[in-house]
């Protein structure tokens, strides 16, 4: 019995060479499992086709199915899971592929197969191929490649669907001999590629070959009955470009039609990527042209491709030209592209130029957002334009846009860098009336601000609300202890500590720690082990960190008998982990043997 035609084509375009034309499955594929494929032309990959037919009356479900559309419908997956398990009967095929299908988007591809196995034999290639893609998006290839081993055998004959997603993952990660062995098994199984496994393996052939090569698969599909779409066409305009060839890549999308495929808008913006790379922006403009006249207008993706090269290029005159350009169309960018475009002027100095822009924004028919007004506000602090700074603040919240974190954050970060302190701690001071809760880089940004300016006390008061609110404060309590280690300035941090009591607030460990740390460095650890009853005794429990100062004050001023004694107290009580216990013993070991 004679055996098919192998695709060693195929093999040879891919960027290796397997050992797939001698594969001992094709030696003994039969005459009738001949590679056949009829045409199909998904506009997403590995979906059916839609019908044109006259849509069916909705299904009625009845029982639990009605629940489980109703769960599924919700979003209580849990829920839906466990009415699928409790229940005798299959869950209805469609409603159990949309469960696989939720389940797998929230990286939960092992309870999706709980579903398809409760499918039994009424589970289609559909419902296969959405496990599939969940375990390859999860990452979890083999388990993908386990699902499609123990598929029925009528599901791995029906269609390419449930294979498609394991051989692109397996593409997209290199592994194109494996790809290759899925194809074979899928061959073997007598299942078809269709024009999706083609456009999967024609991109493979492209990265590893080049376009030349890949090209010869496209002969091969039409061949074996399958013609190609406009996606498979894109796969090899993109290489072409990515390769330096351009020129070519406007032919074959001039030609698409004599192909039997009407170019379509990612088509011409593939070209136009092209063209913008090598800044060939004449002939970018005729293309624009061209698409308006062949009824391909250009959409979103067309001005992001134009904006975000130019801008790359730091070519940000052409910018709002080419904007005006594509608002005649009726194409405007989003606010994501101006966005980019605004932080590149102001990074480039051209503030003035994005302040005009943010103004032409709304009349091109994008609102700015945060980001936008933030970025903004970056740029006109870094170029010291005040004014203009507080009108944008203004014009922020005359546009219903409230300043964040990140408002704030930029206006006190600018202002401590100029040494406006005290503007910044106004400006501080502003935010929960503006709705706008300090967070750790407020609070870490303004102390280091008002610590450089030598006002501990406000510092250290911030340093103790920062600590209350449960941020780290570590950063924060080195750099104030550096600041402090001055005899001094004991005194200041004493008084700070009893001004917080009279007030009612609780002084927090780490003020505390900060106190201790500034006493025992200046020699006065008597009066520490005080500070530290007066700490207990105010409901404020030492940490690790305080009994290491005390130690290692108690040990620097000679008594090594006390700092034993309060180890090895330590010890018993367990306050101290090994690691600090052993290096706290070899310190006084040290301090031992230099006294």
């Amino acid at each position: 019995m004679p055996s098919p035609p192998p695709l060693p084509t195929a093999c040879a375009l891919l960027p290796f060479s397997p050992s797939f034309a001698g594969h001992p499955h094709h030696s003994r594929l039969p005459a009738r499992r001949r590679l056949c494929v009829r045409s199909s032309k998904p506009s997403t990959p590995g979906l059916p086709k839609p019908s044109t037919s006259t849509r069916p009356p909705p299904r009625r479900l009845h029982g639990a199915n009605r629940r489980l559309s109703a769960l599924i419908h919700r979003g209580d997956l849990d829920a839906a899971l466990r009415l699928v398990g409790s229940s005798p009967r299959p869950p209805d095929v469609p409603l159990a592929n949309r469960l696989v299908r939720d389940l797998c988007r929230r990286g939960r591809p092992a309870d999706a197969t709980r579903v398809v196995e409760a499918c039994g034999p009424e589970a289609t290639a559909a419902t296969y191929g959405a496990l599939v893609d969940g375990y390859c998006r999860a990452g979890l290839l083999e388990d993908a490649r386990r699902v499609v081993g123990g598929m029925p055998a009528q599901v791995q004959a029906s269609s390419a669907y449930a294979y498609n997603p394991l051989i692109h993952a397996l593409c997209e990660r290199g592994r194109v001999a494996d790809a290759l062995a899925v194809l074979d098994g899928m061959l073997w199984r007598g299942c078809a590629p269709d024009v999706v496994t083609y456009n999967i393996l024609l991109e493979a052939a492209c990265k590893g070959r080049g376009y030349r090569q890949a090209m010869e698969l496209i002969d091969l599909m039409r061949a074996e009955g399958c013609e190609p779409n406009v996606v498979t066409y894109n796969v090899i305009i993109d290489a072409m470009c990515r390769e330096g060839d351009v020129d070519q890549a406007r032919e074959l999308l001039n030609s698409l039609p004599s192909r039997g495929c009407k170019p379509n808008t990612v088509n011409y913006n593939t070209v136009l990527k092209g063209l913008c790379s090598i800044e060939r922006w004449v002939d970018a403009e005729e293309l624009l042209d061209e698409m308006v006249r062949e009824n391909c207008p250009p959409n979103e993706a067309t001005v992001n491709v134009i904006v975000n090269t130019l801008s790359r290029k730091g070519l940000l005159q052409k910018v709002t030209r080419y904007l005006e350009k594509m608002s005649k169309h009726g194409c405007t960018a989003n606010v994501v592209t101006y966005n980019a475009v605004i932080s590149g002027m102001c990074e480039q100095g051209h503030v003035d130029s994005a302040l005009e822009l943010l103004s032409n924004m709304q009349s091109f028919g994008c609102k700015p957002d945060i980001v936008t007004y933030n970025t903004l506000l970056k740029g006109l602090c870094s170029a010291d334009q005040w004014e203009d700074a507080e009108e944008l603040m203004i014009k922020m919240s005359q546009n219903d846009c409230l300043p964040d974190n990140v408002t704030f954050n930029t206006i006190i970060s600018f202002l401590c860098q100029k040494g406006l302190i005290l503007q910044a701690f106004e400006v501080f001071k502003q935010m929960p009336e503006k709705g706008c809760n300090p967070n750790s880089t407020t609070y870490s940004t303004i102390i280091g601000g008002l610590a450089k300016a030598g006002k501990m006390e406000q510092a250290l008061e911030l340093l103790n609300e920062m600590a209350s609110k449960g941020y780290n404060t570590d950063k924060m309590y080195q750099l104030l202890t550096e600041s402090l280690n001055k005899e001094d300035k004991i005194e200041e941090v004493v008084q700070v500590v009893h001004k917080l009591q009279d007030s009612g607030i609780s002084p927090q460990t780490v003020l505390f720690n900060t106190v201790l740390l500034v006493l025992c460095r200046n020699g006065k650890t008597d009066y520490a082990i005080d500070v530290l009853a007066d700490m207990v005794s105010y409901g404020c429990m030492p940490d690790e960190l305080t009994y290491i100062i005390l130690i290692e004050g108690l040990s620097y001023e000679g008594y090594l008998q006390e700092a034993r004694e309060l180890v090895s107290r330590l010890c018993s009580r367990d306050v101290l982990s090994n690691s600090l216990i052993k290096n706290e013993a070899l310190l006084l070991d040290q301090n031992i043997h230099s006294s």
